[in-house]
């Protein structure tokens, strides 16, 4: 029998051995933290069915020590800094150290603390104290356990005093060791999250509690955060999960509001050298190279530019500068595009995605004092507050790399603001994807189901760009049982979604998200549809119940024309239709004595459209060429100029040539003219340096400022 079997077979009948708190001594002082885990530190560690699968394991005698703890009785022994306990059957060996749980081991392939951590960490907890009782089951075992505010307000810890043992430690540990031993990230982050808050502000909204040997923490919009005796700053416990750099965020702020509480400062240190000269010479490095790829035009373009673009991206990532680097990786995506003819990009989307990612270097060579973290960017995702859920709607994709995926738009009807989610899946992975509405893609649940009526969300987690994340651990809760949206104010979502689809928020570094429009369409408001020669596409006319005329665009062989034709093939009454940009992508209409949205569930592809089913009222069949007409809402002044200025400036940068000539010349003469009649003061600038001091910068800023003010255009 071998050493290690031999082992196995110890640990496995070793379950009626006595406890090692017969041992006391300095062996029980040396795992002394593990006696202040009571089950609130233990939840905050796992969860509460993680504890019940623990104790339970516990109970049933399959948790026994792998290696016996010295017997330190004689004093001959060093006392052990790690101990193997054996969990289960077969018993899985985890290793607990005496630094605490945060630093214990356990082979299984489960991320993260699992049940044989748990259960270890219980039996540890009753070797050390010396009656070896189990002190608390009332956490796991009912549902009132201090696991949130509400339950915390009705258990049995009290608040913290500064008289608390636990409390005094924290207090007493140094600033500069507390940010040192969590590390330069977690600094930035607290200190990003508490810009501008006042101390008093911080203490009146900290609750503490506290519990022999341990001290629990939270705050509106917060996790758990539990401070164990004895275990320091990154023996600190966070509750959920979240990536190292969040927790360790959590814990500083934890702490941070602790010293307010205290009426002690927080001494941040000087921020002078955040933005150091490396990072300097980076983004200098990127300013560069885009204007050196504008210099040789757009057209020639090929892969080594977007190759160059993608190695730039990693750089700036590594310099942590993750906005930056995001806007280089969609640049370099466009880039690829267009260099490999794809019909669905031209120099104009690139052209912007160049701007956005160069005029964010402009902002971050002018910063002379600590940046903005906004302009530096997140990393990771947080926790997201969302309200009840309004889907507007989903729409397919395939990206120019082959990529594929879906995005649904929603509206968040108790905070009045847009969401957005997206999922997709990279060339050549996932066989099994598929379009459909019955896929499970989103949340755990069907995109039939999310489409089915209002919802809400729990465990909602945000990704850095601000889009939700479409995580399995998200779980889907739906407003009623009966699907279908006819107790929702549809004109007052369409009123907030005018309001709220332009201004300050739209116009940021990245490319804009089309905007969302939600139109209410009066009784027999659905137009013919007919062609658009010049631009190769289709136009369904509709009316608003205000009377507006509107024109949406639907790409043909496309997935939008094979919605609206279903509609109309099936002659539905139509509510309203949801349009990103001049696109359908959602139709409310009355169906099965409800309302219902209906998306559409067939893939992109440049199949001939028009097929409906049965008879249809109107289709492309039957509709005769005509020229385009415009919105009345695109026959604004603002957007007529955009459109004539972004046209003029692609054509530059497509060429290369940057001193504007002929046609491209007298474009921009006259539309500075107009711009200056608008009252457009930093567009007339703009475009008067790409026509007096033409270089790729002034064109990459010009297109910048037109982006920008697309995005205010209401």
């Amino acid at each position: 029998m071998n050493e290690r079997t031999g082992q196995s077979q110890r640990s496995a009948g070793a379950s009626d051995a006595p406890a090692p708190e017969a041992h006391g001594g300095l062996w029980a002082a040396a795992f002394s933290v593990y006696g202040a885990l009571d089950d609130v530190a233990l939840i905050a560690l796992g969860n509460r069915g993680l504890l019940r699968r623990g104790r339970a394991e516990l109970a049933a005698g399959r948790v026994a020590p792998v290696n016996e703890p010295a017997d330190l009785g004689a004093g001959a022994q060093p006392v052990a800094e790690e101990v193997t306990i054996g969990v289960g059957r077969p018993p899985v060996p985890v290793t607990l150290t005496v630094s605490g749980p945060q630093d214990a081991r356990c082979p299984c392939p489960v991320a993260g603390i699992c049940v044989h951590i748990l259960a270890a960490c219980l039996w540890m907890r009753q070797a050390v104290n010396r009656d070896g009782a189990d002190e608390s089951t009332t956490a796991a075992d009912t549902p009132t356990a201090p696991a949130s505010p509400e339950a915390r307000a009705t258990s049995a810890p009290a608040q913290a005093t500064p008289s608390d043992p636990v409390l005094e430690e924290v207090l007493a540990w140094e600033p500069t060791d507390v940010e040192k031993s969590l590390g330069a990230e977690a600094r930035r982050r607290a200190q990003a999250s508490l810009a501008g808050m006042a101390p008093d502000r911080l203490a009146a909204s900290t609750e503490v509690t506290s519990a022999p040997g341990r001290l629990s923490i939270t705050w509106p919009d917060a996790p758990e955060i539990v401070v164990i005796a004895g275990l320091g700053p990154r023996g600190m416990i966070v509750s959920g999960r979240h990536s190292s750099a969040a927790n360790a965020a959590w814990c500083l702020q934890a702490v941070i509001r602790l010293f307010a509480r205290a009426d002690r400062p927080w001494p941040w240190p000087d921020e002078k050298t955040t933005f150091d000269d490396r990072k300097r010479d980076v983004v200098s490095t990127v300013a560069t190279s885009i204007e050196t790829l504008l210099s040789a035009g757009l057209s020639h373009a090929g892969p080594r530019s977007a190759t160059d673009l993608e190695r730039l991206a990693q750089v700036t990532r590594l310099e942590e500068l993750p906005r930056l680097s995001r806007l280089l990786t969609s640049a370099a995506g466009r880039l690829r595009a267009l260099a490999e003819r794809d019909d669905a990009l031209d120099e104009a989307t690139a052209l912007s995605a160049l701007a956005a990612a160069w005029s964010l270097t402009q902002a971050l060579t002018a910063v002379t004092g600590p940046p903005d973290p906004a302009l530096i960017g997140r990393t990771d995702t947080e926790t997201a507050q969302t309200g009840l859920l309004l889907p507007l709607s989903a729409t397919w994709w395939t990206a120019p790399s082959g990529s594929r995926g879906l995005t649904m738009r929603l509206w968040d009807l108790d905070n009045g603001q847009p969401e957005m989610v997206t999922t997709g899946r990279a060339t050549g992975t996932d066989a099994a994807f598929h379009y459909s509405q019955d896929a499970t893609l989103l949340w755990g649940t069907s995109v039939r189901n999310i489409l089915s009526g209002p919802l809400r969300l729990t465990g909602a987690q945000r990704r850095p760009d601000g889009s939700l994340a479409p995580s399995n651990r998200t779980s889907v809760t739906r407003r009623s049982t009966e699907p279908g949206y006819d107790d929702i104010d549809l004109e007052a979502v369409a009123d907030h979604l005018q309001r709220t689809g332009t201004g300050p928020e739209a116009a940021r570094f990245e490319a804009p998200v089309p905007r969302l429009r939600l139109i209410l369409v009066a009784q027999d408001g659905l137009g013919p549809i007919s062609i658009d020669e010049v631009h190769q596409h289709y136009l369904l006319a509709v009316t608003s119940t205000d009377g507006c005329r509107h024109l949406l665009c639907m790409e043909v062989g496309g997935w939008e024309m094979q919605m609206v034709s279903d509609v109309l093939s099936r002659d539905l009454q139509v509510y309203a239709i949801t349009v990103e940009g001049d696109r359908p992508s959602g139709v409310f209409v009355r169906e099965h004595d409800r309302i219902s949205l209906l998306a559409a569930t067939f893939p992109p592809s440049r199949a001939v459209p028009g097929r409906g089913r049965g008879r249809s009222r109107r289709g492309p069949e039957e509709a005769g060429t005509q020229e385009a007409e415009t919105n009345g809402e695109d026959r604004a002044p603002i957007r007529v100029l955009v459109q004539d200025v972004r046209e003029a400036l692609t054509a530059l940068a497509a060429s290369g040539a940057m001193r504007p000539t002929g046609m491209v010349a007298h474009v921009l003469r006259t539309r500075v003219r107009r711009a200056g009649d608008l009252q457009l003061a930093t567009l007339v600038a703009a475009l008067a340096e790409v026509g007096d001091r033409p270089s790729p910068g002034a064109v990459l800023r010009a297109c910048a400022v037109v982006d920008r003010l697309d995005a205010l255009t209401p």
